[in-house]
């Protein structure tokens, strides 16, 4: 006996039934990862040209964040992951040119980025694949703290009211990774009528003060 209710038996099997395969879901989050590094690429720039009014200490925290998307690419890659674009679509100039626009952007990113590798690790559990579950849940950790780095900001700028780690409990946003390729698509990051980005953006990846590099 397995202690379960036949609708949960039911439910259980149709979840199965509806995973994605890893190969999609490495795919669609190498994407994801690459549209990451590509866009704090260009906020970098700007705020280096003085576009984009960013101090010393958040130029630095947004190249960690950066290296850290980076490194979760070649990861995703070495492990088979091809992505589905590496040209992406800028959905309003602001968010490289206003700091207020942009750390609520990067806020909205992380959150769905945490929510497709919380999808992820789901559905590597329903698939029985344990050491992919762990994977994604290291990475969907280091995404959270790009979501409180960025609320801080935000919050010692006034841009947001709530305190920076405001959740007991990440929001669980999406069902299948894809969906989360879906949202991005209809924010404009992908197919979108702005200025066209190709991954990975301008200057170098600066991997000043990062460990634990790989799982």
């Amino acid at each position: 006996m397995t202690g379960l209710t036949r609708s949960q038996v039911t439910t259980m099997r149709a979840q199965a039934a509806a995973c994605e395969s890893v190969q999609d879901i490495i795919n669609i989050a190498s994407t994801a990862e690459a549209l990451a590094v590509t866009a704090l690429g260009g906020a970098l720039a700007n705020a280096k040209q003085g576009k984009l009014d960013l101090n010393a200490e958040q130029r630095q925290v947004i190249a960690a964040a950066r290296a850290e998307e980076q490194d979760h690419y070649d990861y995703l890659v070495a492990a088979g992951a091809k992505p589905l674009t590496k040209s992406f679509t800028l959905p309003d100039e602001a968010i490289v040119n206003d700091t207020a626009t942009f750390l609520t952007t990067v806020i909205g990113l992380e959150e769905a980025f945490i929510a497709a590798y919380l999808a992820a690790a789901q559905e590597f559990a329903i698939m029985n694949q344990p050491d992919l579950v762990e994977v994604a849940l290291q990475i969907g950790g280091v995404e959270a703290e790009h979501r409180a780095h960025a609320r801080f900001y935000a919050f010692s700028a006034g841009v947001i009211n709530e305190v920076p780690n405001n959740v007991a409990f990440e929001k669980a946003m999406f069902t299948t990774v894809g969906a989360a390729a879906d949202a991005l698509t209809k924010l404009g990051w992908i197919n979108g009528t702005g200025a066209e980005l190709t991954y990975p953006g301008p200057g170098t990846i600066d991997y000043s003060g990062i460990e634990n590099r790989k799982p």
